[in-house]
This record gives structure tokens, C-alpha cells and sequence, in this order.
């Protein structure tokens, strides 16, 4: 077993802001024909990490907007430390973000008000023969507790997404599905940033009523409820 490749995996997967694996993102850019001519925008980018991850695997150039200076920060450094020039990352927000360059991938990786007016934003920069990709959550099952949509905002199952998406002249041409063990990381991922922060200021008491939020949100219904994936969306 090649321990130090699982390491470095592990590493590079721990800056993914999300519930999808390192291969999943990879097979998924294949999927859609990414290559070195590919341009490739993603609105509300975190650390910039599926931008860096595209561009050693397919060579494409791009640019990721997040309002976060913490992830933009640590992601460019992480970019300057691999010698990637041709993706840039910009602190700010994506709803008000201007850019005149049209793009061969728009990656939605939050939703904004509606489903509608996140794919319409990005609509504004894709290319016309170009791919529409949203990183979105759903349900599991066709009616999903009200605990869980209190929490989470809209949670539709797959069946309604699917219909949503063809109301508004898409199709899903490319899908790549989380794991458990994504969602693991990612959940442990912020409950460790929420509980670094507490320890700092134990007096804080919304700090440790969210932390406690946290965990039961994900061991009583998102984990079995709820999941998450990147819907490759084309027009016809």
C-alpha cells in the first residue's frame, strides 16, 4: 500500500469545502472534456481547491471568487507554493462580482435566494455551448424532515431537482455524487474550526449552542437525510 499517496490525498482533500472526493472531482472534470484551452469560473470558490485540482489534472486556467479572506488567502498561497500561475483568486462577493469574460465552465458552489436566480447569475459568464455546473445538496428521500429544511433552506430530492433544472431549459449531463466519508470530512472539518474558536472563549454561549447544533444536525438528519452532488447542466 502506497501510504504516503493516502497522505497526500488526505491533505489535498482537506480543503475541499464540500461532501464530494478528490476522485469524484477528477472523473468529473474528465467527464466533461476539461483540457489546457478550458477557462473555468467558480463563484464562491473557497479555498480555490477544485480550480487547483483541475488545473494538475487537465491544465485549465481560471478564476474563483469567494467573500472569505481566510479560504482566498490560504488559497492563493497554496497555489503560489505549486507554481500555478493560471488560476487567480479574488476576495469578494460573487452577487456582486463583475467579470467580462465568458467561460467554458461556470461552477455555482452556493445557492443564492432560488434555484432559479443562482443558475441565472451564473448564466451571465458561461460560454454559449458552455457547461453550467451547481454544487448542490438534497434529499434522500421525497419528503425530508422539517428539522432539516429549517437548517438547511430548500432540500429537494433528486426526482424535483431534475424537474427544476428542465423547467429552466437544462439537462443533467454530468453528475458526481458524494460519499460518507466526504461528509465526515467536511462536518469535522467545521466542528473542529467550532470548537477551536470556543475553547478561545468559553464565555461565548451561542458559539457553544451552535456547536451543539452542529453535531446533532448531522448525526440525526443529514447524515441519513441528506446529500450532495455537482450537476453538470447543458442547454439543448
Amino acid at each position: 500500500m502506497k501510504y504516503h499517496d493516502i497522505i497526500k490525498k488526505c491533505e489535498e482533500s482537506s480543503y475541499l469545502i464540500g461532501m464530494l472526493s478528490l476522485d469524484e472531482i477528477i472523473r468529473f472534470g474528465y467527464s466533461i472534456g476539461l483540457n489546457e484551452e478550458s477557462k473555468v469560473l467558480d463563484l464562491c470558490c473557497g479555498y480555490g481547491e477544485i480550480l487547483k485540482i483541475w488545473n494538475e489534472a487537465f491544465g485549465i486556467s481560471g478564476t474563483g471568487v469567494d467573500i472569505c479572506n481566510e479560504f482566498i488567502s490560504a488559497g492563493k498561497k497554496r497555489l503560489s507554493e505549486s507554481g500555478i500561475s493560471k488560476i487567480r483568486l479574488i476576495e469578494g462577493n460573487v452577487l456582486s462580482y463583475f467579470d467580462d469574460e465568458k467561460y467554458d465552465v461556470v461552477i455555482c458552489s452556493e445557492t443564492f435566494n432560488t434555484i432559479e436566480y443562482t443558475l441565472r447569475m451564473g448564466e451571465k459568464y458561461l460560454k454559449e455551448s458552455g457547461i453550467l455546473v451547481y454544487h448542490k445538496v438534497y434529499s434522500k428521500v421525497p419528503d425530508p424532515p422539517q428539522e432539516l429544511l429549517d437548517f438547511e433552506g430548500e432540500v429537494l430530492p433528486l426526482q424535483e431537482l431534475n424537474k427544476e433544472f428542465n423547467r429552466l431549459g437544462y439537462y443533467i449531463t454530468n453528475m458526481a455524487s458524494d460519499s460518507v466519508s466526504d461528509w465526515e470530512r467536511y462536518i469535522m472539518w467545521s466542528a473542529r474550526r467550532n470548537i477551536e474558536a470556543y475553547r478561545k472563549n468559553r464565555a461565548d454561549t451561542a458559539a457553544k449552542e451552535w456547536m451543539d447544533k452542529w453535531y446533532c444536525m448531522y448525526f440525526d438528519y443529514r447524515r441519513p437525510y441528506q446529500g450532495q452532488a455537482l450537476f453538470g447542466l447543458e442547454k439543448i
